[in-house]
């Protein structure tokens, strides 16, 4: 299937809308960021989709994981550390149904496996309720910063959780 000039200009706006808010990210600047995370949860038919934003986001912290995963040992698997704020262990299946379903589209996308990717995003996005959203958004937007901010032989990536729903982590 060929993509179509609306698909590509889709996508091209959707990859200048990640990567400024990346930037925004590493730069500090939390009133821009902030506005920029719910104008694009809250987005339009203007605007890129927010999924097409995760999207991007979780395309590049996969190449990123990927590089990584380049140093390891021939079939050893490729982990991911959730840690809550306290810094506790937080199991994936303990998190917001659309921050858990983002984790496992950054699992699905180290594997190539571009459906359940796919499916993820889908079901991290299309929730309705703008608070979750923007936390999916913002969840992706840190982890894929810090990953690419990281040592890159530092392994396994650890990933910070925003808010765990209480009794959902490991006391």
């Amino acid at each position: 299937m060929t993509p179509t000039a609306s698909t590509v200009n889709t996508a091209n706006r959707a990859h200048t809308v990640a990567r400024d808010l990346l930037s925004l990210t590493r730069s500090g600047e939390a009133d821009r960021l902030a506005t920029a995370l719910v104008s694009i949860a809250s987005s339009t038919r203007r605007k890129p989709a927010l999924g097409e934003v995760v999207g991007r986001l979780v395309d590049t912290f996969s190449l990123a994981a990927k590089d990584r995963r380049r140093s390891l040992r021939i079939g050893e698997p490729f982990t991911l550390r959730l840690r809550d704020h306290a810094g506790r262990t937080v199991r994936p299946d303990r998190l917001d149904p659309g921050v858990a379903a983002i984790v496992r589209a950054i699992a699905a996308s180290v594997r190539d496996d571009r459906d359940t990717c796919a499916d993820q995003i889908g079901q991290a996005c299309e929730n309705a309720d703008l608070d979750q959203r923007i936390r999916v958004l913002a969840h992706c937007l840190v982890w894929t910063s810090d990953l690419l901010s990281t040592d890159t032989t530092a392994y396994p990536p650890v990933l910070s959780c925003f808010k765990v729903p209480p009794g959902n982590s490991p006391q």
